[in-house]
């Protein structure tokens, strides 16, 4: 039977990262297996609710885990109105703990193809820029990244010849269509691409089918992902995600 990963962890430190992503660093006080960190690989959150006996689990991406002193290092995108996992982020205490399981990984090949191209929202954002920070220093190509303001700009250790563009949505609850329009007006490069697109489900719909019908991606190499769907928490998400071809 195949074990699953559990580790009991605790809050050791808390950085306001931009004005709508808020870090949280946890020390593993206690596990049965020991953690392979991988760029875009993601843990499962048991988070208490009032009232509830049983834990609400939420899906994050592990942004970084420090293997010598056993710290497992998470960002939560702020917004409103705030689900569970952003509740409990804005109000967690140093000291207190919770259930983390994983890592899972990612179906991602990331040093493939001949060129790149991310789309991402506040919600994959941090897999995205775990993804471009473990690329290697010649590669090249494009990022298109929604935050819901400049203020949310992150650092990032980019590849030289791998071009940013922020995009801002102000209202991150509804549709937007930047990433598309961005992705519609890029001059695409030849050769093979390795696409990284991940975000709220209809958005990433939309933009799934342009890359399948636009010839210059018939080859692409790539890994699509729905981490969110607008108006849905993260059961009813699974549900219509089922649904859909998105992974």
């Amino acid at each position: 039977m195949k074990v699953v990963p559990r580790h009991t962890c605790r809050v050791i430190k808390k950085t306001q990262l931009t004005k709508n992503m808020l870090r949280i660093d946890f020390e593993i006080l206690q596990s049965n297996s020991a953690i392979v960190f991988k760029p875009g690989c993601y843990v499962k959150l048991h988070l208490p609710v009032a009232n509830r006996k049983k834990p609400k689990v939420r899906t994050y991406t592990l942004k970084n885990y420090d293997e010598v002193n056993k710290i497992l290092t998470i960002d939560f995108a702020l917004h409103q109105p705030a689900g569970i996992a952003t509740n409990w982020a804005m109000r967690a205490e140093i000291g207190e703990t919770i259930e983390i399981l994983g890592p899972g990984y990612l179906k991602i090949e990331p040093h493939i193809g001949d060129w790149y191209l991310f789309a991402a929202d506040m919600a994959a954002l941090p897999a995205a820029i775990s993804v471009i920070e473990s690329l290697s220093p010649d590669a090249k190509g494009f990022a298109f990244l929604e935050v819901t303001q400049e203020a949310d700009k992150q650092k990032i250790n980019l590849p030289e010849n791998l071009e940013v563009t922020w995009l801002y949505h102000a209202k991150p609850k509804t549709k937007s269509g930047q990433q598309l329009k961005a992705i519609k007006e890029l001059k695409i490069p030849g050769g093979q691409p390795n696409v990284f697109v991940a975000g709220e489900l209809s958005t990433i719909r939309e933009i799934k089918q342009f890359l399948i019908q636009n010839e210059k991606f018939s080859n692409a190499i790539t890994y699509i992902s729905s981490y969110w769907k607008t108006g849905l928490n993260e059961e009813g998400h699974k549900i219509e995600k089922q649904k859909s071809e998105i992974k």
